[in-house]
């Protein structure tokens, strides 16, 4: 034996090791988990078995002692039960992504949500959320789950991937287990779970071989089954939450001023040369990763070890009906278990009403044979015949001759009701018509608004379970973005995404774009950057879109009163596009396109590019044109006049500049000559002194002061400045 071969005999060893220690922890795990909810399991089987399978409402011991009794099933739960799918399936709950800081944007969020959509259409998803919703309102809980599969399985020249947001899984309440320390509705703190699978014989030999088959310990109560169950095999997937240490590559680019990071199962070394030879800088850190194992088990081995699969979560979306806490186990229940006794005592006491009728339904009376003699055929066809009378023989004395008897010597007497019998069936009956209220009944002198309160009042008994399945959508679309970070990672590839009104579209991953403030930058990247997933759930019988149209109606009746005619009309039309109805479609594009052209809807990619268009081709008429023209005219005279004006401004500015500059020159001249200037006044005031007093005047009349100007040091400041 070489070297290599020994080797690898000793990976496979230590390999069979590791999936041994791996069954053997996954056995105690179920056992832990499963064996303490094997009641509550059981009875949750038999909750739905009730109000679904005929004459289930019979088994167990409640039924042996009627056992040769008239059953009958007058089914008085399944209503509710109904009442609360209705609601669900009239308003359906989607995930919303929304970003949520980093390098998240609304262009990415957006695709996501498209994405999804596409997805959830393209594998039928929906079947098995309401696969998951009907059985938690029967038995209490019921599930669903994510798989990554190939987007085209028959296509052998790719593997890309799509995500499934919804594969169906039967009697969850039988078949899914997660950890039992997990406390949250969603189970994001479950460490592990378990979905057991029903194979036939045939199906498990040709996917697993025949030698293999070994049934995975259930550990359930069993309930009576009235059918023949076929020869199943019990196969387990088991999921585990595992932490382990990664590398955990770290790129950055000064020039870019860009950050990257990649684990070491996500980049290959040839593209972190080329990434190093780009400019990039790269650093190794060793970081704890959230991994995902999945295996197949039977109850002797690990059938297959598919190793870590896409996300950071358990795939398993969890639905209840309602849940708690009690004794520090997760308990829950659905709208049966609790009506299951009036349900029974309700259908005792009709069977034993129609069992007694049966019996006896009229009176009968009561002759002696010497009375019937020669006339039985008559009585026995009396029925059949309906005939108008019947004959008897009467009785003779036979000592004296005469008729003693000639009619019926005695009557048995249809039963009377009897009062318990009487009430039992009035409180059963009551208990299980209280929450039967058909609020789409219309009712005579009864307002509208009086039925909407009505209406709102018995849609608040759906607001437990439906905002439970808030939270489990809520939670696919959690699993759903970690998952999609590692299926949907291909830059370049085209996607299909869906609008909400089911148009088809698509996407690039990793798209280059220049946004509006003219920076490039990536989106359609769904690794980069932080996103949220937001569900809401609205009012179930009074729908929204009935709402909007009744709202937007009485808004245009205020509006026209009002003389607002363009919001009456607006108004109207948003009602038009909310309406339900055969023959719409027509009606709704016209109230659209209106909208469209009034700035009150934004309009698609399609109409913006129909309007472009049709502006481009436009041609205007000879009148347009001729205004057109003027129009252009009067333009380019105001511009020529305001150029003109423009032009005067600025001579004139320059004309103020030279005066400024002038008088600036003129001030510095007579600052230099001041000296001179002061003796030449001095001396010419000395003069006219001189003149007057040589005419005998007044010296002092028309004495002329001088300023009074201190020269040198003595120069006022402010004057010097």
């Amino acid at each position: 034996m070489d070297h290599d071969t020994a080797l690898e005999q000793d990976k496979a060893a230590e390999n069979d090791q590791r999936l041994a220690k791996v069954h053997e922890r996954a056995l105690k795990r179920f056992d832990a988990t499963a064996l303490p909810q094997m009641e509550m399991r059981a009875e949750a089987l038999i909750c739905r078995r009730f109000i679904s399978i005929p004459g289930a409402m019979w088994d167990g011991p409640w039924g042996e002692q009627f056992e040769n009794s008239i059953k009958v099933e007058i089914d008085k739960i399944s209503r509710r039960v109904d009442k609360l799918v209705q609601d669900y399936r009239e308003n359906r709950i989607v995930p919303d992504f929304r970003p949520a800081g980093g390098e998240s944007d609304e262009d990415t969020a957006s695709t996501l949500d498209g994405m999804h959509r596409a997805d959830d259409h393209h594998f039928k998803a929906q079947q098995a959320r309401d696969n998951a919703f009907e059985e938690a309102q029967g038995g209490g809980f019921g599930a669903y789950r994510l798989t990554n599969e190939l987007a085209d399985p028959y296509d052998k020249d790719s593997d890309a991937q799509r995500i499934n947001p919804g594969l169906l899984i039967a009697d969850a309440d039988q078949r899914v287990f997660f950890d039992i320390n997990a406390k949250l509705y969603d189970k994001t703190d479950a460490r592990f779970a378990f979905v057991l699978t029903a194979y036939s014989r045939e199906a498990f030999a040709e996917e697993y071989g025949d030698e293999f088959a070994t049934d995975w310990p259930e550990n359930r109560l069993l309930v009576q089954y009235g059918w023949y169950q076929p020869d199943m095999v019990i196969v387990a997937e088991y999921y585990e939450k595992v932490d382990k240490d990664e590398n955990l590559y770290v790129l950055t680019h000064k020039l870019l001023d860009d950050e990257e990071r990649f684990w070491a199962s996500e980049i290959t070394p040839e593209e972190l040369e080329d990434r190093r030879a780009q400019g990039w800088e790269i650093k190794t850190k060793r970081r704890k990763r959230c991994r995902i194992m999945k295996y197949t088990m039977s109850g002797a081995e690990v059938l297959v070890d598919h190793g870590p699969i896409a996300g950071d979560r358990i795939p398993i979306v969890p639905v209840y009906h309602k849940r708690w806490f009690v004794d520090n186990m997760e308990r829950f229940r659905g709208a049966v278990s609790k009506r299951m006794d009036a349900q029974r005592i309700y259908n005792a006491k009709v069977s034993k009403l129609a069992e007694t009728d049966s019996l006896s339904p009229n009176e009968t009376p009561v002759y002696t044979p010497q009375q019937i003699a020669g006339h039985e055929q008559m009585w026995e066809d009396a029925n059949i015949n309906r005939s108008p009378y019947l004959l008897v023989n009467p009785l003779i004395d036979e000592a004296t001759g005469q008729i003693v008897q000639t009619g019926a010597i005695d009557r048995v007497t249809p039963p009377t009701l009897a009062p318990v019998t009487a009430a039992l069936m009035q409180i059963a009956s009551g208990d299980l018509t209280d929450e039967d209220q058909d609020v789409d009944e219309v009712k005579a002198n009864t307002s509208a608004e009086a039925m909407d309160i009505a209406a709102t009042r018995v849609d608040a008994k759906s607001g437990i379970p439906l905002d439970n399945m808030r939270q489990s959508v809520q939670c696919e679309g959690e699993i759903y973005l970690g998952m999609s970070r590692e299926v949907y990672w291909e830059p370049g590839r085209e996607v299909d995404t869906m609008d909400e009104e089911g148009g088809d579209g698509s996407a690039i991953l990793h798209e280059p774009f220049t946004d509006k403030q003219g920076v490039y930058r990536i989106r359609n990247d769904i690794a980069r950057g932080k996103y949220k997933v937001v569900c809401s759930v609205t009012e179930a019988t009074a729908t929204r879109r009935d709402k909007t149209v009744k709202s937007c109606l009485n808004t245009a009746t205020v509006a026209q009163a009002a003389g607002d005619t363009e919001l009456a009309t607006v108004a109207t039309l948003t009602a038009v596009m909310n309406q339900d109805g055969e023959g719409m479609t027509d009606l709704q594009a016209y109230a659209r396109k209106r909208l469209v052209s009034m700035g009150v809807v934004a309009p698609n990619e399609e109409e913006q590019r129909q309007m472009e268009e049709a502006a481009a081709s436009e041609q205007p008429d000879a009148t347009q044109q001729a205004l057109l023209a003027q129009a252009q005219e009067f333009e380019a005279s105001a511009a020529l006049k305001v150029a003109q004006t423009g032009k005067a401004e600025a001579d004139t500015a320059l004309s103020k500049a030279k005066a400024v500059e002038t008088l600036a020159s003129a001030g510095q001249k007579a600052a230099q000559t001041g000296q001179t200037v002061a003796q030449t006044q001095m001396a010419g005031m000395e003069a006219a002194n001189d003149t007057a007093r040589s005419k005998g005047g007044d010296p002092d009349l028309g004495r002329v002061e001088g300023p009074r100007i201190r020269l040198g040091r003595d120069l006022p400041t402010d004057f010097a400045a």
